[in-house]
Parts: structure tokens; C-alpha cells; sequence
């Protein structure tokens, strides 16, 4: 027999031996009903990759405007009192009706509570997922034309442990990181392109959920967890200090939000208790409440307007026992009733400076 035919036999059986393998892989799977958690911001008709925010909403997708963000398209009428409102899923309002999400309530508020003349808009500029590097890059890029009375940044355990690093740090100098550097963005152009039978299998999915959130690019600092815990404050605080310095320029405020996060809530207020999506992952560790207090006392000391959420939560929870009417059963986002007790825990902080605009 000649070379030729040997080498063609060896390597069908290659073939072959890789379509037996990934075929029982598959079949087990779906035996044991195998089910990676999936980005849940992963869908390419809705979501896209972005080369300046790593993924960002398809404009005219459902529910969605012509800036990418949810729904309502901006009230550009002059002399209109406007608030962005920075956020993730929290901000969003990931589960409840668009009427429904914190943005819109407290734009209700504002407008009902006799405070503020003329017409109110409160932009909702929460994307699922977004971590404060997104947050502050969607406000840089896009959304800082709007000419806004007050920028509202919430700010979760999720986003001092997380991935999506579009900032890093040159000694005390804030500096831009390319979205490419990040597994999400190259994770939707994936899917943007794979055929839809084999997004249909288990296999797929559960290679891309177990890769999900990992750091195959290196965007992450070395040094474990409490070192990039240490690393996402000293951003945030430069991203804060950035927006404070902004705002005296160009007539805003800024109200940074610590978010009430439902299982440190139901833990009297104990981020070590801090999990993703009910997994059994501590999101900031054995020191959770040493990093949170860190980041408070800095929030505290950047000229910025500060709510911690947290604290007014518990302190609700224990005068009327409500903490679980708050949340949507195991979901850890805000139900109706929580994001219209989070926007009337905002409004009167924004309702104390309406006045002349500093223009």
C-alpha cells in the first residue's frame, strides 16, 4: 500500500476518533442535562460586539432606542431637567417592565414631586452586565453630549471582582484598555458567525458558559483576588474623580449609589456572603467587608453626592419586614415594589439642587 492511501487512512480515523469523542461528549450532556450558564447578554440579535464597550445593545432591537438603550428614546427639548443613570442589569431593570425599572420610577417622582419645573427625563443608560469600566466609557463615548443635571453611577460587589477591563492603571494615571482584550467581545462575534445547529448543541454551550468571565487575555492584574479587588477601587476612584471634574466643567452632578445586593442584604449587610446569581461563588471573599468599606470611605472623600443603598435597605427591612417583597423571589434584581422604593430613596437628593443650571 502507498504512502498516499496509508495517510488517508490514518487520517480518517483521526476524523473519525474526534467526531466519536465530541459526539459522546454531546450525548452525555444532554443525558445529564448539562446546562452552562450562558451570558444572559449573549444573544447576537439583541447584543453585538463593540469595539469601544466590548458588547453593547443593537439599536432598533426590541425594547431598544436609537442610542442602544432601553426603550424610551431621549427627551431632547431645552431646558429639560435630565439624568443619566449609569448602571448594569440593576439599572436596567432585568425581569420587570420597562415602566417599572428605577430610571423610570424616579423620573415619576421627580416629575410628581413638585420640585422640578418643566419637563423630566431620566435616561436609562443600564446595559446587563456592565461594570463601572463600561459604565463610564458608555458616558464618555455617547451619552455625554445629552447635557445632563445629575450622572448617577450604581456601583455592586460584582464590579470590584469582574472581568470587562476597558481601564488600567500607569502609577496614578487612568489609561484606556481595547475592548478586543476582552473574551466577552470576541465570545458575540463568535456567535454573531456560528451556524445556528451548532449553537443548538449542549457542547457549544457549555464550552462558551465555562469560559464566560474568564481572563484569556490577561487584562486582569496577577496576585489573586484581594489584589484585584485593590485594583478595581483605585479605578473606580479615578473614574469617579474623572466624572466629579467633568461635571464642575459642564454644570452636572454626580450621585455614585452603593447597591443593596440581595444576599449581603439578607446577611445583615455581610459582603462575604456576596454571590453571583445564587452560584456558589463568594464574589469578593473573606474580606468583602474590609474592600466594600474601602471603597465607601473613598466615595465619601471624591466631591461626590453618595447614597449607600445598603444601609438604607437594612435599616427598611428591619422596620417593616419587607426585605423579600424587595426582590424577585431567587432573582437577585429589584422586583417593582424595590426599584420604586430605590428610585424614591434617590429623588430627594436630586430634588435638594434644582435650581439655575451652572451653565
Amino acid at each position: 500500500m502507498g504512502r498516499g492511501p496509508r495517510f488517508a487512512g490514518r487520517g480518517l480515523l483521526v476524523v473519525g476518533s474526534i467526531a466519536l469523542v465530541l459526539g459522546g461528549t454531546e450525548l452525555g450532556l444532554r443525558w445529564i442535562g448539562s446546562d452552562a450558564p450562558l451570558l444572559h447578554f449573549g444573544t447576537p440579535e439583541v447584543y453585538r460586539a463593540d469595539s469601544d464597550l466590548i458588547y453593547s445593545r443593537r439599536p432598533g432591537a426590541p425594547h431598544t432606542n436609537s442610542l442602544g438603550l432601553r426603550d424610551f428614546e431621549v427627551d431632547t427639548r431645552p431646558g429639560t431637567f435630565r439624568v443619566i443613570a449609569l448602571g448594569d442589569s440593576y439599572t436596567f431593570g432585568f425581569n420587570v417592565p420597562p415602566d417599572a425599572s428605577y430610571p423610570a420610577l424616579l423620573e415619576r417622582e421627580l416629575r410628581e414631586g413638585g420640585r422640578v419645573g418643566g419637563a423630566v427625563d431620566v435616561v436609562n443608560a443600564g446595559i446587563p452586565g456592565y461594570n463601572v469600566d463600561q459604565a463610564y466609557r458608555l458616558f464618555e463615548e455617547r451619552l455625554g453630549g445629552l447635557d445632563p443635571d445629575w450622572v448617577i453611577l450604581v456601583i455592586e460587589p460584582k464590579d470590584l471582582a469582574g472581568a470587562n477591563v476597558l481601564y488600567d492603571l500607569d502609577g496614578d494615571e487612568l489609561v484606556r484598555v481595547g475592548a478586543y482584550r476582552n473574551w466577552i467581545y470576541w465570545q458575540l462575534i463568535l456567535r454573531s458567525h456560528t451556524p445556528a445547529w451548532l449553537k443548538a448543541s449542549k457542547l457549544y454551550g457549555f464550552v462558551l458558559g465555562k469560559l464566560s468571565g474568564s481572563d484569556l487575555l490577561r487584562t486582569l492584574p496577577p496576585g489573586g483576588l484581594d489584589a484585584q479587588i485593590e485594583w478595581q477601587i483605585a479605578k473606580i476612584e479615578r473614574i469617579v474623580d474623572r466624572l466629579v471634574a467633568r461635571g464642575r466643567e459642564e454644570g452636572f452632578r454626580v450621585l455614585v449609589v452603593n447597591y443593596p445586593d440581595r444576599p449581603a442584604l439578607r446577611a445583615g449587610g455581610d459582603y462575604t456572603r456576596s454571590t453571583y446569581f445564587e452560584l456558589p461563588v463568594q464574589i469578593l471573599g473573606p474580606r468583602g467587608n474590609e474592600h466594600m468599606a474601602e471603597l465607601l470611605a473613598m466615595l465619601e472623600r471624591s466631591g461626590a453626592e453618595v447614597i449607600d443603598g445598603m444601609q438604607v435597605f437594612l435599616e427598611r427591612s428591619r422596620q417593616r419586614g419587607d426585605l423579600e417583597a424587595l426582590y424577585l423571589g431567587a432573582d437577585p434584581h429589584m422586583s417593582r415594589f424595590g426599584n420604586r422604593t430605590f428610585a424614591r430613596m434617590l429623588a430627594p437628593t436630586l430634588e435638594a439642587t434644582v435650581g439655575p443650571r451652572r451653565r
